[in-house]
């Protein structure tokens, strides 16, 4: 029996392991060598003080390791790997998140996993997987929002009413909170355009963002814009679309993110252009991110990665996306209408 002591700038403990020292010493130069933020020493400990029974899997994910995809700096490519890691880490964490309930670093970094499993690696083959992983980082990131009352009063409220209730119970401390709840709950919304709850959804989803985009509009690499522009632009103008607001906040995205992220790239393919049916941009922007390496932004390479991915399925089915445009020429104009 070994005593285990684990560091960080935060804090110092240790740990009696009622395992052997060349096992406990085994999992420590795993987790360091991953360079895992020092909050993940909290998770090491949990494992630790629940005994060898119920040890975690032998290796952390490859790439943003419950890190927010859109900011964390990340020079790995190998999204295979990180896809196939995330689904047991995530089972493991589940049921302890209710142990730190009120570490919000660990609660914010967990509900941006979900959001970027669900993303990166789910959203293409599993929509029902995708959309219960969006939920769940969204409500994780909501729970934190209702424990201010005058949001939690505000929230099943009218939408107009629930917009005016933001300023008046949130701040910048809020930030994270606010946008790990609207980019998750976007993330279901998209995937379930055909649910009337998720349509219904979409006011409250955009006051959010709406409001963080007040507190800094460049927070996160503008991605907040860029999932504005997503539910501006995925229903018609009849149904409260708008597709010019759309392309003003897609513009936005890629000025704060210096063209840097190309998922904002695929969003604008896939939302916008369909939106206005517009083909050849379509196909112009999705060859454009598959033509550039995704390493071209070094710190940027495990998302760059994902959106080539992504951009390549889109542009196999660009037919789905099209192909009534197509059939419907003007035949005055000769154009699309």
């Amino acid at each position: 029996m070994k005593m285990l002591m684990l560091r960080s700038s935060d804090f110092q403990v240790g740990i009696i392991v009622q395992c052997t020292y060349s096992r406990s010493r085994e999992v420590y130069m795993t987790l360091r060598s991953f360079n895992i933020a020092p909050w993940l020493l909290i998770l090491t400990i949990i494992v630790f003080l629940s005994g060898c029974a119920h040890e975690p899997p032998e290796e952390p994910p490859t790439g943003s390791y419950l890190e927010d995809i859109y900011s964390k700096a990340n020079t790995n490519p190998d999204v295979d790997k990180f896809c196939n890691a995330m689904s047991p880490y995530l089972q493991y964490i589940e049921p302890r998140i209710p142990l730190l309930p009120d570490d919000l670093t660990f609660v914010f970094r967990v509900s941006g996993a979900y959001y970027g499993y669900a993303f990166s690696c789910m959203e293409d083959t599993d929509k029902k997987e995708a959309s219960l992983l969006y939920l769940k980082g969204r409500d994780l990131s909501l729970d934190e929002l209702k424990r201010y009352r005058i949001f939690t009063q505000a929230l099943n409220d009218t939408v107009q009413n629930f917009r005016e209730a933001l300023p008046k119970g949130l701040d910048k401390r809020d930030l994270q909170a606010i946008y790990w709840t609207a980019v998750n709950w976007a993330g279901w919304i998209n995937l379930n355009l055909e649910k009337p709850e998720a349509i219904a959804d979409i006011p409250k989803v955009e006051a959010m963002l709406e409001f963080l985009n007040t507190l800094d509009e460049s927070y996160n690499n503008g991605t907040v814009h860029a999932v504005l522009g997503t539910l501006y632009a995925n229903r018609p103008k009849a149904e409260g679309g708008d597709p010019e607001k759309a392309k003003e906040q897609f513009d936005k995205a890629f000025t704060y993110s210096g063209n840097s992220l190309f998922t904002i790239h695929v969003m604008y393919a896939k939302f916008y252009a369909c939106r206005i049916q517009d083909r050849e941009l379509f196909k112009k922007t999705l060859e454009q991110v598959i033509g550039t390496p995704a390493n071209t932004y070094a710190d940027k390479t495990f998302v760059n990665e994902v959106a080539r991915r992504k951009a390549k399925v889109l542009l196999e089915h660009i037919d789905t996306y099209f192909k009534a445009a197509e059939t419907k020429k003007n035949p005055e104009a000769g154009t699309t209408p």
